[in-house]
């Protein structure tokens, strides 16, 4: 009888929401430190602890439920992304769309930023786009974007949540350009 091993797949998806689950616990155990240290602030700004949360906002949760919800789709779609382009692409996908977001709210908006909510639909979009060959949008990319970008925009019209729509919506959108771009080299 063959001995079934489990095997440490997808290091950067497992190393992601450690961190998250680190920084979540974190921010319970310090009453709310960790998510104010590191979260994205609302200001443009090139000093060093504001331009770090630029990025690492996407560690930092409100709550375990706002981790699950983000933890879920990841352990879903993050390895198959994984897979497709590689650790370190991913890496630079993850990171690019972090501090994208953060800027643009920064510049945008007045209110701060956590969570990995963009970096989620970084990863549904991109999903959609794994099967595309040179040259096509597949018809199913398009009805992803337009479902999930669509929602989030009349969401945020008319729902008062204090939910991040437009995180939302710029994830999305780099995870649409990151995947046409980066889903080119692997072909």
């Amino acid at each position: 009888m063959s001995r079934i091993k489990v095997t440490f797949n997808a290091p950067v998806t497992i190393m992601f929401l450690a961190l998250m689950l680190a920084a979540t616990i974190g921010n319970y155990l310090t009453l709310g430190m960790v998510n104010n240290i590191f979260g994205c602030k609302p200001i443009l700004s090139f000093h060093p602890m504001i331009v770090m949360g630029y990025f690492t906002h996407i560690f930092c949760h409100a709550n375990l439920e706002h981790f699950f919800g983000n933890a879920i789709f990841l352990l879903l779609l993050m390895p198959l992304l994984e897979e497709k382009y590689g650790s370190l692409t991913l890496i630079i996908m993850i990171f690019t769309t972090a501090f994208i977001t953060g800027i643009l709210n920064a510049v945008l908006l007045s209110t701060g930023l956590v969570g990995a909510s963009g970096i989620v639909f970084m990863c549904i979009i991109m999903s959609s786009l794994t099967m595309c060959k040179a040259g096509e949008i597949p018809f199913t990319f398009i009805l992803v974007f337009v479902c999930y970008i669509g929602k989030e925009v009349i969401s945020g019209l008319l729902v008062d949540d204090n939910v991040s729509r437009f995180g939302h919506i710029i994830g999305g959108c780099s995870g649409a350009i990151l995947g046409k771009v980066f889903g080119r080299e692997r072909q």
